[in-house]
């Protein structure tokens, strides 16, 4: 959250004075007690957070290949524990030279060296501390496996937090689209850029569903900006209720999430809400 904090005042990412991005993050951590947990999990969500920060640190500058070094580094660090990670690498590229205006000679040779860089650390440590095959094999097997998705073990909450995320997203980035002409140039291609990697991690979800503790965090990271700025810049007479709406199902949502095993009407009904989003969702995609 500090690092979302930094990254929207330092790069601006909205044309008023706002933690709305970080708010949104928090507002669904506290809605979801399964965020929660302290664990690694988190882990190549921040690192994807720190390659925007760093990326869009070298917009502008004329030598930004050592910022896109780290760029690249940071994304190859989360895909050690999430090799699906590394789909974002071409939509990266197209990002950087299409919308940063960033890439030359130069930037793609500093590009590959921090893709590289990680994966020749976790060599050495290999050489010197064994190599653990059980954790590599499991790690890229299923990202390489073309099998069609199973849905049957994805639980309740990453159901319903999927949900949430694509509709309260999908309204950003639509209103984004048509407003994007109030912002700054500089901001409106850090959103493009988010916009470009927003395909790749919303794949990671749907075909990976058994890594939904891990592909989240990576949605909700990228999809927080889009919803800022849809509640923060929005006008209208409906946008009032619109958040108060939100907000009262986020809170029925905590609800349900924390006391849902010990009241059975509530557990009842969120499992015809959970079976009805499985059924229609899985019919879409």
């Amino acid at each position: 959250v500090y690092v979302l904090m930094e990254w929207n005042s330092q790069c601006q990412m909205l044309r008023v004075r706002s933690r709305m991005i970080s708010a949104t993050v928090l507002a669904f951590v506290a809605a979801f007690p399964a965020l929660q947990v302290s664990t690694w999990c988190w882990l190549p969500a921040l690192f994807l957070l720190l390659s925007y920060f760093v990326a869009f640190k070298s917009y502008g500058q004329l030598n930004p290949q050592g910022w896109v070094f780290y760029s690249f580094l940071f994304v190859s660090a989360g895909s050690l524990m999430f090799p699906p990670m590394l789909l974002a690498v071409p939509f990266m590229f197209f990002a950087f030279g299409h919308q940063l205006r960033i890439l030359s000679v130069k930037s793609v040779t500093a590009s590959v060296l921090g893709l590289l860089f990680p994966y020749w650390t976790y060599g050495l440590f290999c050489l010197v501390g064994g190599w653990n095959e059980v954790f590599w094999r499991e790690s890229w097997v299923r990202a390489l496996a073309l099998c069609l998705p199973d849905y049957s073990n994805v639980l309740p909450w990453q159901w319903i937090l999927f949900v949430m995320l694509l509709v309260l997203g999908t309204i950003g980035i639509v209103h984004f689209v048509r407003t994007s002409y109030n912002d700054k140039i500089r901001t409106r291609q850090f959103f493009y850029t988010l916009l470009s990697l927003h395909f790749p991690l919303l794949f990671n979800v749907v075909w990976f569903p058994d890594c939904a503790g891990l592909t989240l965090p990576l949605l909700l990271v990228n999809s927080a900006p889009f919803i800022a700025h849809f509640f923060v810049l929005a006008r209208g007479r409906s946008m009032n209720f619109w958040f108060l709406f939100v907000l009262f199902v986020l809170v029925a949502v905590a609800c349900f999430n924390a006391f849902g095993d010990i009241i059975p009407d509530m557990a009842s009904l969120l499992t015809a809400v959970v079976q009805w989003i499985q059924r229609y969702t899985t019919a879409l995609f």
